[in-house]
């Protein structure tokens, strides 16, 4: 026998015996017969076969049935589809959906019934990671992990890192919105408008990078947003603050995402090269006209860039969705929502008060003219998003849920329509899943543990009953989510009649 032949069947051998090895689990699961739908680098190759995992990891994936022996719960996956669980990496669960604070105070039942549903919403709808792109405080942190069923959830600390007096800092009342917005950035311009008793050298891009690296954030949250809706200017980043904290958040290992939306926002982000813009280019500005099939030139050169770059794209087409919602009468009365929001909210929201944003939005106009004004900023914005997809475009999806005190934006629900409106711009399907999974786990750093179904990552995954790279409609055909290797009915999830 020559050396080759002895090498062969030597080789041949081992992987028989690697193939046959027994897996003998304590707390297993099986997956057997599957449809298994996983990616690494966007390209789909879908197979039947076998997933194990042992606790909170997969041990094991593969066209072969392994040897398994111990104690495990076996699932039959005979004409199921799973996937990786899906991330949204745009969230603010620190808030009521449609409430002010002075809502919530007043209705503690209501905020306390939603706050218990909503980590099984977003579940619900198979996001089993979550990244809270906002201020947010170890005890909202300490109280959502306490619940029975909840995605894994990551942040950007305990406030954005805004410059002072700008975007979202402008909101707050000017005598506590420094002290809430501990991680905002000294700006000269502002040099007269922030109390003596803070020191700038405590707000400078490095210490502002610094703290939030402290505080067990994943990245750092930015805005560039100089006003909409009637607001004053707004001061913005210089383009020396925003390369330092580009800079100090990439020496740090974070992530820099930032707020924008305009033309004016998209080309100074692309042209800084941050690693990911948080919203998609609707707001054409001065080619807010521009028919709905036409790309002006200046949108076209901006997306190029940010192509060329790789800068992450998130569209968040439910912030447009989801405040056009509150001029559509039949939106609460969605059967969906009944899975995601309790009922005494959801009859809330159609009471005079709970309509206070819709009035406030919309009371100089008429329903025809509303979807008239959403209408043509979506069309931009899903003109835009088409052809960074069309392109190669870094494609990351998030949804903003919510982007403004709107009913519109609701847990889980919010993720499933932003799926269907990306569907709607044009993405193909295989991107769309792309998006949701291994493309937001390698802008936020997280694909050595989640993104993808391959052994040694944490067991989050989502078995449908339809094929998520035929029908969009897959996602909402969800019949189980496991998360870190538990085992979760969709029945158990949505809100109890």
């Amino acid at each position: 026998m020559n050396k080759s032949l002895v090498l062969f069947v030597t080789l041949l051998a081992l992987s028989c015996q690697k193939k046959t090895e027994n897996l003998n689990l304590r707390e297993g699961l099986h997956i057997s017969n599957v449809s298994i739908i996983t990616t690494e680098d966007g390209n789909y190759s879908p197979y039947i076969g076998h997933l194990v995992a042992e606790k909170d990891k997969i041990v094991y994936i593969g066209e072969n049935e392994p040897p398994i022996s111990g104690k495990f719960e076996k699932i039959d996956g005979t004409g199921k589809f799973v996937v990786s669980g899906l991330i949204d990496n745009h969230v603010h669960i620190t808030e009521v959906q449609g409430m002010l604070p002075h809502h919530m105070e007043k209705y503690p039942e209501l905020t306390k019934e939603f706050n218990s549903q909503m980590p099984k919403s977003y579940l619900y709808y198979g996001f089993t990671t979550l990244i809270n792109l906002g201020g947010i405080s170890k005890e909202q942190i300490t109280s959502f992990d306490q619940g029975p069923y909840k995605p894994d959830l990551y942040h950007t600390g305990y406030s954005g890192a805004s410059v002072a007096n700008g975007y979202p800092m402008n909101f707050a009342p000017e005598e506590n919105r420094f002290e809430t917005t501990p991680n905002f950035i000294f700006i000269e311009s502002e040099a007269n408008n922030i109390p003596d008793k803070f020191d700038p050298a405590d707000h400078t891009p490095k210490a502002v990078v610094e703290r939030i690296k402290k505080s067990g954030a994943i990245a750092v949250k930015s805005y560039y947003e100089s006003g909409f809706r009637g607001m004053p200017k707004l001061p913005v980043p210089t383009k020396s603050i925003m390369k330092e904290l580009l800079e100090e958040s990439r020496s740090n290992e974070l992530v820099l995402t930032v707020h924008g939306n305009s033309l004016e926002a998209h080309s100074f982000l692309a042209d800084v090269g941050v690693d990911v813009i948080a919203h998609g280019l609707w707001n054409w500005e001065e080619y807010k006209d521009a028919p709905r099939d036409s790309l002006p030139l200046p949108i076209k050169e901006t997306l190029d860039l940010q192509i060329q770059k790789q800068i992450g794209y998130t569209p968040t087409l439910t912030v447009i969705a989801g405040e056009e919602a509150l001029a559509d009468d039949a939106f609460l009365n969605l059967p969906e929502l009944k899975k995601v929001v309790p009922n005494k909210l959801l009859e809330w929201y159609k009471t005079e008060e709970g309509q206070w944003f819709a009035k406030e939005l919309f009371s100089e106009f008429d329903v025809e003219m509303v979807h008239g004004i959403y209408g043509n900023i979506q069309a931009h914005a899903m003109q835009a998003l088409k052809y960074l997809s069309d392109n190669d475009g870094f494609i990351l999806f998030g949804t903003d849920t919510p982007s403004a005190p709107t009913y519109g934006n609701q847990p889980g629900y919010n993720g499933y329509w932003e799926l269907k409106l990306m569907k709607e711009a044009g993405v193909p399907l295989n991107k769309i899943l792309s998006s949701a999974t291994i493309n937001n786990a390698k802008a936020f750093h997280l694909d050595a543990s989640i993104g993808s179904l391959k052994t040694g990552k944490k067991a989050n995954m989502v078995i449908m009953s339809k094929n998520p790279l035929k029908e969009i409609e897959a996602y909402n055909s969800i019949e189980k989510v496991v998360v870190g290797g538990e085992v979760i009915h969709r029945g158990d999830l949505g809100v109890k009649d």
